[in-house]
């Protein structure tokens, strides 16, 4: 199975500490963001691992080159080109089947085997939710089963994807096809989930999270 680490944005909010590094190189006890990303997926024996670059890109690509994994990279060029547009932009060479996309800005202990082993069935999509921390807005509500937007909980950044749902859709932002389609199916997880999207929180989670011995 194939996995994207979602890597191209900004982090206009992060600022200024993404002012001359991108976000997914931020650390946390010396790990960056997107090192522990590539972790967690090898962790469960991903096939081909795909990075999505364009803030800063230059820096991601040079980190990536000194890194053993064989990781492929993907340039959008300068700009970002939206959530959905980098996965189609990636997907397009994939054959008819799924894969998994987990945000570089988000520290978990989510088991992603979980997803890895689910059936997606006859739907396009799995997300994994979880309640709406204090910090967030949310996203969704659970209505019979399934999930309308709403706040009560937020999407995690992580979900499993066929590649049908990105040419069923031509949507630029990943949660603009969520709210659209009908028919996804849902996790909603209760351990450790926290969105790397402030110094605050970036300072949060270092002090929460123990540094590893």
């Amino acid at each position: 199975m194939k996995a994207i680490i979602l890597s191209s944005g900004k982090g206009k909010r992060m600022m200024p500490l993404t002012k001359d590094i991108p976000k997914p190189m931020l650390e946390i006890h010396g790990e960056t963001l997107l090192l522990n990303k590539i972790k967690m997926l090898e962790k469960i024996s991903i096939d081909s691992i795909f990075v999505n670059v364009a803030y800063k890109k230059e820096i991601i690509k040079q980190y990536i080159t000194n890194l053993t994994q064989d990781i492929n990279i993907v340039d959008e060029g300068n700009e970002p080109l939206g959530t959905a547009s980098g996965i189609r932009n990636i997907t397009q060479n994939f054959n008819s089947e799924s894969f998994i996309v987990i945000n570089s800005d988000v520290i978990t202990d989510f088991n992603l085997k979980i997803i890895k082993d689910l059936d997606l069935g006859h739907k396009l999509a799995h997300i994994v939710l979880v309640e709406t921390p204090d910090y967030l807005d949310g996203d969704f509500e659970v209505e019979n089963n399934n999930i309308v937007k709403g706040i009560k909980y937020t999407f995690t950044g992580i979900g499993k994807y066929h590649t049908e749902l990105f040419k069923k859709y031509n949507n630029q932002d990943l949660g603009d096809i969520l709210r659209a389609e009908k028919d996804i199916g849902f996790t909603i997880y209760d351990g450790q989930w926290m969105d790397i999207g402030t110094p605050e929180r970036l300072e949060k989670v270092r002090q929460l999270i123990q540094s590893p011995k």
